[in-house]
């Protein structure tokens, strides 16, 4: 590699941070292009490079039909120097290690990218003051930069132990850089230490300098060989570890944190038809792929798990991934550095890179501080003694620091405060919600009896309307009324509306609850001026006032508090505190007492509340009931009012029929006889026509005025007395009403106390008679007594002798009960272990066919990403050959042309020569002397001209030499694209067979899983079958125990009877004897 690189890299960040993420610290992914070497420059030009960089985090790859575009942590174009690369790469994975974070960088790329010189810098160089070393030489220079730093921030109290590790994996066997002599290591796990290698040498450092001592040791062992490719190649994967311990002392107790700095150097993948490798080489290379090959397949299997997939991670496929395990989706910080090429010939290598590194970040890492705390046994008991007698001081009541003190009584006080506040904020919640409540159902009232009030001013609006249009009538009639009649009659109806406004003003409903509300506002009004409600209130207005006052202390106290942060906690307490101590307690006491005096107040209060409503429920459900009666009273009325009115309109149309009809008659037959027809006496047809006639102009007849007078005069007058009889039927019905109220509260009353006494007497007549039964009973049982003590033994005796027979039986049954259950354990067992064996086999059958279609499923997709990959590879071979076609088709051309242009100037060349012949011919016999100069002129001349016309033959050859060969190249070219579709073509297959291959494991799969689950159908089934056996044994086993337990009772029983009745029958013997004795006796004296 050369130098010559000028430019800085730009918006550098360290993209490691120091502090743990709770979601993960995904892995930092760089990408670097690899710089030009020595001399090269921009030889290729530019049109044969492959990528491009847009930003800083983006690349352009130029593959076809369109180009692709990759974002990454950040990518460094060919002339970022090595500074800017660290600055940007290693700088916070080195600042993560230093607090306690395990960190690893490691390279990846095609052979040939700059991996090795990224990491250590140019080989010529063998010290590392080079202004182009790598990686790993600047993070020793800042490593121990930093550690010097710490050292002089804590001085003694913090020492460090750096340890450096390096080894190789070549060929998949581990070997020790720094012990030339050793063989194959083994790589263990520990569940403290995660995986390490067993022997490998670790030697202290404690600068750079020994740090760079010992990587200059280690690489001079490591194997490096020469390709085609590249001149020194690594043969294998180099990982140097640096081991940071930390120990910090503080309080007698010491902090360790140790953390792992691991820095690789991956061989690089090769082709082998762009190596040209042979033998060992060829073997290496397989190696190095095969291990960055299940690199890969662990990103991917990561990846998957990442977005939720059930995989499983092989990591002990490869001794690389294993020993990488914690930097891949472990406890570690990771960045990766892809070197890619820019050429256009590493095409496929470099978009094979590039989406390694896409799928690399999207990989999490849980990273962790790793840090413990020790300390001496002796000074951590000493301090437990401290503690212990600071213990006993406080509780024996001596002296304390006064900030202790203090800060005790204050949070004391802020408990008790905060406890009293809480209660009166509780009981002012409660007491507003109860108010809120009462607002609600005074409003829900108030709407009722507006909405009652709206309609009554509705009845009022009709009548007014009817008045008005009473008016309208009358106005039309134009004065057929007379003015005083008018007036009345409109001044009856204002006073009805008048009445009727009066009613609704004062309506008995609107008036009972104005009286209830009067009422209840009075009681409590009454309520709030007892002694103990006001006592409460008074306690309740201190408390709240000592409340704030302590508040605003607390307040003032956290002030000053702020503005003397300096106060030195530790000053002793002056005597007058305790005294402040004694009078808060004092106070703490009174008003705990008066406290719970409130409260005893309150529950008083409450009780006393409780009994008022009680009374007022009572008082209110009889007023609903009086009110319920009037409503229907009200009502009936009501019915009885319409249907008087009903008759009244009828006996209003037989008046006015009545008084008109005969006035009519009167006014028609006393009319002069001239009008009247000169055959009207006479009877026959004719005058019974003209009789019809005369009925129909009668009542045709229109009324006169004064008839209306009269009508009118009469309708007023009835309807006045009406009115009249209306009015006293109003107040006979009032004061029946009244009465009817008085009398049914009475009969209310009268049927509460006579359902009072049926209730006792009732009760009174059910203990009587429960008494009588009582008596009966006893008497019933003592003379039943003696017959059921006489026939009680006899059946007692054969019942015990049934239960014996019985038992025996049931003995025998639970031997061979158990006889059976035993052999039905056994046959369970033995075919519940081989459902087991089955099940288990089945499972292991099941896991080696998912990690098989595991396997076939990794490796169809690194065939794809390889079928992928040589897709894009063919299709930019394919468009650098068809332009390096073209451009040779163009050379061709120009040669034609060329060609053409000297075959021309050839023949005028011959022309010209052919002339001169002539003319030499013709001037021959003129100057023979001049014709020989002339001659030798043209013999010079044509050989000049021979000359040229041999060497445009001869570049004419050369062109046809040069277009051959590239038709042959171009033949070949397609002789390879040919390969490579027949390559494809065999993938194809391969994918295919892998396919069906999948789906014949996934059938399999399916089966298996089938078949285990209808083994886990049947071990279900035995299991059930098994516990109700075990169930139903349990029962019987219950069941023989009581029947044991009762037949032993019962015998008990029996014999303390029998002893009894031998007793009785003892005393009875004695008794009858006696008696005998006694009527001998008495028969003797008769």
């Amino acid at each position: 590699m050369a130098p010559g690189c000028k430019t800085e890299l730009r918006n550098v960040t360290n993209c490691q941070s120091s502090q743990p993420s709770n979601e993960g610290d995904a892995i930092k992914v760089f990408v670097r292009i690899r710089p030009p070497t020595e001399g090269s420059g921009s030889a290729d030009g530019e049109q044969n490079l492959c990528l491009s960089v847009l930003s800083s985090t983006t690349l352009r790859l130029h593959s076809n039909p369109e180009p692709k575009t990759f974002t990454f942590d950040h990518v460094a174009d060919m002339h970022t120097t090595q500074e800017s690369v660290f600055s940007a790469v290693a700088k916070g994975i080195v600042e993560s290690c230093m607090s306690g974070y395990n960190g690893t960088i490691f390279a990846y790329g095609q052979t040939g990218s700059g991996k090795t010189f990224t990491m250590m810098g140019p080989s010529e160089s063998d010290h590392f003051s080079h202004n182009l070393r790598g990686v790993i030489p600047r993070s020793f220079e800042y490593l121990f930069s930093l550690i010097d730093r710490e050292k002089e921030k804590a001085g003694a109290g913090k020492s460090f132990l750096c340890k450096c590790s390096f080894i190789e994996i070549y060929n998949e066997q581990i070997y020790d850089l720094l012990d030339s002599a050793s063989a194959g290591l083994y790589l263990r796990e520990h569940i403290k230490k995660g995986v390490f290698v067993v022997g490998a040498v670790e030697q202290v450092v404690t600068s750079a300098a020994e740090a760079y001592q010992v990587l200059s040791g280690g690489w001079r062992n490591r194997r490096v060989a020469s390709t085609s490719m590249n001149r020194e190649s690594s043969r294998s994967h180099a990982v140097f570890t640096i081991t940071i311990e930390s120990m910090e002392k503080s309080n007698e107790t010491v902090n360790i944190r140790t953390s792992l700095l691991n820095l690789v150097d991956l061989a690089g993948s090769e082709r082998q038809k762009d190596t040209h490798a042979e033998g060992m080489r060829l073997k290496e290379a397989g190696n190095i792929n095969r291990s960055l090959s299940c690199l890969g397949q662990v990103i991917t299997a990561l990846v998957d798990v990442g977005n939720g997939k059930q995989r499983h991670v092989c990591y002990r496929d490869s001794k690389l991934t294993f020993l990488l395990r914690d930097s891949l989706g472990g406890n570690a910080k990771t960045a990766i550095i892809a070197n890619v090429h820019p050429g256009s010939r590493c095409f496929g290598e470099t978009l094979s890179t590039l989406n390694f590194a896409q799928r690399a970040k999207l990989i999490k890492n849980k990273a962790v501080v790793n840090e413990d705390t020790q300390g001496n046994v002796s000074q951590l008991q000493a301090e437990v003694k401290r503690l212990k007698d600071q213990l006993a001081q406080f509780t024996s009541g001596q002296l304390l620091p006064e900030g202790f003190l203090t800060k005790d009584k204050d949070q004391t006080n802020y408990m008790k405060y905060f406890q009293e506040a809480m209660l009166f904020f509780k009981k002012s919640e409660q007491e507003k919600k109860s108010l809120v409540e009462k607002v609600t159902q005074l409003e829900d009232l108030t709407l009722k009896k507006e909405k009652f009030i709206q309609s009554n001013k509705m009845i009022v609006k009709f009548r007014e309307d009817q008045i008005m249009r009473l008016e309208k009538l009358l106005k039309e009639s134009r004065g057929s009324f007379l003015p005083a009649e008018q007036d009345r009659l409109l001044s009856e109806l204002r006073d009805e509306i008048q009445t009727l406004r009066e009613q609704i003003e004062h309506h008995p409903r609107v008036a009972k609850y104005a009286m209830e509300n009067h009422s209840l506002r009075e009681e409590n009004r009454r309520l709030r001026l007892l002694e103990p409600v006001k006592r409460a209130q008074e306690m309740d207005a201190q408390t709240i006032a000592v409340l704030e006052k302590a508040f605003s202390e607390i307040s003032g106290t956290e002030k000053k508090d702020k503005g003397q942060q300096g106060f030195s906690p530790k000053a002793p307490k002056e005597p007058c505190s305790l005294v402040n101590t004694e009078k808060l307690k004092a106070q703490l006491l009174q008003i705990q007492t008066e406290l719970n005096n409130s409260k005893q107040e309150y529950e008083e209060y409450k009780e006393l509340t409780r009994k008022k409503q009680l009374e007022l429920e009572s008082e209110l459900q009889s007023l609903q009931k009086a009110n319920l009666n009037l409503e229907n009273l009200l009502e009936a009325t009501k019915a009885y009012k319409r249907q008087e009115v009903s008759q009244l309109n009828k006996i209003h149309a037989e008046t006015l029929k009545i008084i008109t009809t005969p006035t009519k008659a009167y006014q028609l037959w006393s009319r002069p006889v001239s009008k009247l027809s000169p055959d009207v006496g006479n009877f026959g047809p004719a005058g019974t026509q003209s009789s019809s006639e005369l009925d129909d102009n009668i009542l045709n007849e229109p009324v006169p005025p004064e008839m209306n007078e009269q009508a009118f005069e009469a309708i007023s007058e009835e309807l006045r007395m009406v009115q009249e009889q209306m009015t006293a039927l109003q107040a006979k019905l009032d004061e029946e009403e009244h009465k009817n109220v008085k009398l049914q509260q009475h009969i209310d009353k009268l049927e509460h106390h006579s359902l009072q006494s049926q209730e006792l007497f009732s009760s009174e007549r059910t203990d009587w008679v429960r008494q009588q039964q009582e008596h009966l009973s006893q008497l019933n049982a003592l003379e039943m007594q003696l017959r059921d003590t006489q026939t009680k033994n006899d059946f007692l005796k054969s019942e015990v002798h049934d239960l014996r027979v019985v038992l025996h039986s049931a003995d025998k049954e639970l031997s061979s009960v158990k006889l059976e259950y035993s052999s039905f354990r056994e046959s369970q067992e033995k075919e519940l272990s081989s459902l087991s064996d089955r099940h288990t086999h089945a499972q292991l059958q099941l896991d080696s066919v998912r990690l098989e279609n595991e396997k076939l499923l990794e490796s169809k997709a690194c065939l794809q990403d390889s079928y992928d990959n040589l897709q894009e590879v063919m299709k930019f071979e394919i468009d650098q050959l068809s332009k390096n076609l073209q451009n040779c088709k163009k050379e061709n051309e120009t040669l034609k042309s060329d060609l053409n242009n000297l075959v021309e100037l050839f023949e005028a060349e011959k022309e010209r020569n052919n002339k001169l012949l002539l003319q030499f011919e013709e001037d021959k016999e003129n100057s023979s002397k001049e014709i020989l100069e002339v001659l030798e002129v043209v013999r010079q001349e044509k050989q000049k001209e021979m000359a040229k016309c041999e060497q445009q033959m001869a570049k004419v050859q050369n062109l046809e030499e040069s277009l051959c060969a590239t038709e042959k190249l171009i033949r070949s070219l397609e002789k390879s694209r040919d390969a490579d579709k027949e390559v494809v073509a065999d993938l194809m297959i391969q994918v295919q067979e892998l396919r069906a291959v999948v789906c014949e494991k996934t059938e399999t799969i399916d089966t298996l899983k089938q078949e285990l689950k209808d083994l886990s159908c049947k071990y279900n089934s035995a299991l059930a079958e098994k516990d109700e056996c075990q169930v139903l044994i349990k029962k019987q086993d219950v069941e023989i125990l009581d029947l044991k337990e009762a037949l032993r009772l019962r015998i008990l029983s029996e014999d303390i009877e029998r002893d009894m009745l031998c007793e009785d029958l003892a005393h009875a013997t004695e008794q009858l004897n006696m008696l005998t004795e006694a009527s001998k006796k008495h028969s003797e004296l008769l």
